[in-house]
């Protein structure tokens, strides 16, 4: 297969960045140097590099066929056991990275990849972090991710129902939970229904958790602590009515787009 045909391949399957895709599979899985791949005609008949122009044809998000996904400052094996890292989700790990004083314990719901946790702790000063997933699959994936990062030492990891955990005390809490409401989530690109559905779903405005971990949390947070919660773009103004109602402060902030991304709650 020449660099041409695979791209060929994604363009009438919809891949929008067809191009770089398949240049980005022939350096990973086909193992090709980049250099080489200046010409449209390098070629491969490498087996597992056919079947991932296959799998990314029907869809298949390319992190999960390469194993890797960038996010922040670093690079995290992923699966489909977990929700990918993206982009947005730097605007609360920066917030934390940006506020977290040394030494501080923090929480961080909802880890999958441990993505949020470990970019936090790889970025601050003597932090430690309690990291909880429902999912033991997706919490083998950032246990891996720890000890990549050489941060084993710095975070425990729990299996447990967020929504019903006796929380600790700490001096923030971080966390990407399921915001997508039932109505949104049917209308998004079919790559999102290879990730774990129970990632996505918040209920039927998406706000569920937020509704559920604020009354718990806020009393476990320091007196100068804060809960950072990535939330939907259409979520910031629900958000503060949850903070009002838990007599706490909520400053939302923006990602590059200038659209509501991160909510941080502090006590008054």
């Amino acid at each position: 297969m020449t660099l041409r045909e695979a791209e060929k391949i994604l363009v009438e399957a919809g891949i929008s960045d067809a191009r770089e895709e398949a240049r980005r599979l022939f350096s990973i899985v086909g193992n090709i140097p980049p250099y080489e791949l200046i010409s449209p005609e390098a070629a491969s008949d490498s087996p597992e590099l056919i079947s991932a122009i296959k799998r990314r044809s029907e869809r298949e998000p390319i992190e999960y066929i390469t194993g890797r996904a960038d996010f922040y400052r670093e690079s995290y094996k992923v699966s489909c056991a977990v929700l990918i890292p993206r982009p947005d989700t730097e605007i609360l790990v920066d917030y934390g990275v940006k506020n977290l004083p040394r030494g501080a314990h923090f929480l961080d719901l909802c880890t999958g990849s441990g993505c949020v946790a470990l970019s936090i702790l790889n970025n601050t000063a003597d932090t430690t972090a309690t990291a909880v997933d429902i999912s033991e699959a997706a919490l083998e994936v950032a246990r891996e991710n720890a000890m990549a990062l050489s941060l084993s030492e710095r975070v425990g990891f729990i299996r447990a129902d967020v929504l019903s955990l006796t929380p600790e005390a700490c001096f923030a809490v971080f966390s990407n939970p399921p915001y997508v409401s039932e109505a949104a989530y049917a209308g998004l690109d079919e790559e999102i229904y290879k990730e774990p559905k129970i990632a996505f779903l918040g209920g039927r405005d998406g706000a569920d958790f937020y509704r559920a971990l604020t009354p718990v949390y806020k009393d476990k947070i320091d007196a100068l602590g804060f809960i950072a919660y990535e939330i939907g773009y259409d979520q910031g103004e629900v958000l503060r009515e949850i903070a009002e109602e838990n007599g706490m402060l909520c400053e939302i902030l923006p990602d590059l787009a200038g659209r509501d991304r991160v909510a941080v709650l502090r006590k008054i």
